[in-house]
């Protein structure tokens, strides 16, 4: 059968069994024709992918065309992961949670080997512009770790993560996990192509002796009822700067206070594809108050080394917002805020998440078996979740071991003894993803943050001129994401 005929008869094959409408390619694109995975033959993994196609058209989940080629205008397509590596190997920009995972992996798999390989970059955000040249450049790798700000980046193009169907896994491996750690791993498409072994709610971590000799508050109980809500945390900073003249902050920065109020707006970033400005009025307007009566320092800024750093253990600083990867031994709670044990937390003034790590399948991979058995092993096996909580303290992403574990007689020295699970679990599960988040929204919060820390503004935010914040913000995101504003373009070509 010559070329064409095999191409008539595959084409009729697929609108017969999915009632699917076109065909890409032509006999000419078609080196071997019905390879869709550019093997060098037509197998049972080929026919895979039609069958699996079909049957998603018949349940729903795909109303698209099927493009079925090896090659098209000179470009191969993405391989199919496959099997036969020595090593799996996970690409980031560091191995903090690496190191604990591949160890604990080990003690239940001894004869899978895992590596962890530098992506070349310095941290997350780091992270996200190196990826693209490093995924391409040749050197394979099965897996790579991406973060909530911009996995968006990533898992909406199929040259970088594959479906985690690829591998066996679906949605239904997920019914224990909370929802917005499935709704980010999720494409534009509504194809899983990412799962989280961890949940990141956070809360406010303040310290205890401060608290009691300024506040009079000796537990916690008491310190969530005075600041269950924005008003109330306010006003306890207005009292704190009274009483200490303004030597003690409520809170180590003002990004604190907006990594806490932001991942919980409803005011979507965009609207119609132009920037909306409704979050960042609303929370500039928040914060006037707290600059004005010297209960935060605007000049400190988040990871600051000489300040933001060491505010808690100089005493500067009543707390400070922490997700749950700060609080775990050797991270930021004991290198900011000492080990004395004399910290505590509560959920604070709202439910929010900060952060976050997720898997991703390269095309690259060639471990297909034991990126599943990893995969399965940190994001949906119970007792491996359980077994992983327990040794590192992570807050991990199924809410049965969460709700054991927080019952559990585990207690965190940092804390005073404290169970962070106990007090974080419920904030997890009350976590609702914006739905119209899209690729820019870490650019415009960083746009409006740069804003305010930035020296001219100083005195507009105390004068509480908010026009000029949002006129600034508007002039920063056009200068970091000039696509936003076309009509610029337009007026400056004319």
């Amino acid at each position: 059968m010559n070329v064409k005929k095999r191409l008539a008869a595959l084409l009729a094959l697929v609108l017969c069994t999915s009632g699917l409408t076109t065909f890409a390619g032509s006999a000419e694109d078609v080196q071997l024709f019905g390879d869709i995975d550019g093997s060098g033959v037509v197998d049972s993994t080929d026919a895979g992918w039609i069958l699996r196609y079909a049957a998603d058209v018949g349940s729903g989940k795909f109303t698209g065309t099927l493009e079925v080629y090896v090659e098209r205008n000179g470009q191969p397509m993405p391989k199919t992961i496959t099997d036969g590596g020595d090593v799996l190997t996970i690409a980031s920009w560091n191995n903090y949670d690496l190191k604990n995972m591949i160890e604990v992996f080990h003690q239940d798999n001894p004869d899978i080997a895992v590596e962890y390989v530098n992506c070349g970059a310095n941290s997350g955000s780091g992270a996200n512009e190196k990826y693209q040249s490093f995924l391409n450049s040749g050197d394979g790798v099965d897996m790579f770790i991406a973060e909530s700000g911009w996995i968006l980046n990533y898992i909406n193009d199929d040259n970088y993560a594959v479906p985690l169907s690829e591998l066996g896994i679906t949605e239904a491996d997920y019914t224990d996990a909370y929802d917005y750690t499935v709704d980010i791993g999720t494409d534009n498409n509504g194809v899983l192509k990412a799962a989280s072994w961890q949940a990141t709610p956070g809360g406010y971590c303040y310290n205890a002796d401060i608290a009691e000799q300024y506040l009079g508050i000796t537990t916690p109980e008491e310190m969530q009822a005075k600041i269950s809500s924005w008003d109330g945390f306010a006003a306890m900073g207005a009292e704190l700067s009274e009483a200490t003249d303004g030597t003690v902050t409520v809170a180590a920065s003002l990004d604190d206070i907006w990594q806490c109020y932001a991942t919980s707006t409803n005011s979507p970033w965009l609207i119609d594809g132009k920037v909306n400005t409704q979050t960042a009025r609303e929370f500039t307007e928040m914060i006037v108050p707290y600059v004005q009566n010297q209960s935060i320092d605007i000049t400190v800024a988040q990871w600051g080394e000489y300040d933001w750093m060491v505010l808690g253990k100089e005493e500067g600083t009543l707390g400070y917002f922490f997700s749950t990867w700060c609080l775990t031994a050797g991270n930021q709670l004991e290198q900011i805020c000492g080990a004395e044990g004399n910290w505590r937390l509560v959920q604070g003034p709202q439910e929010y998440f900060w952060g976050g790590s997720w898997l991703c399948v390269s095309p690259n991979c060639d471990n297909k078996t034991e990126a599943a058995e990893f995969i399965r092993y940190f994001t949906s096996d119970a007792e491996s979740m359980e077994k992983y909580a327990l040794a590192s303290g992570d807050f991990i992403n199924n809410k049965s071991v969460m709700e054991k574990v927080a019952e559990s007689d585990y207690s965190n020295p940092l804390l005073g003894g404290q169970n962070q699970f106990a007090v974080l679990k419920d904030a997890a599960a009350n976590i609702k993803l914006n739905e119209t988040i899209t690729p820019y929204d870490e650019d415009l919060k960083l746009s409006l943050r740069l804003v305010l820390h930035s020296q001219p503004m100083y005195s507009a935010i105390y004068d509480g001129n908010i026009d000029a914040v949002v006129e600034g913000f508007i002039e920063e995101a056009k200068n970091t994401i000039p696509e936003l504003f076309p009509e610029e373009e337009n007026t400056e070509t004319e």
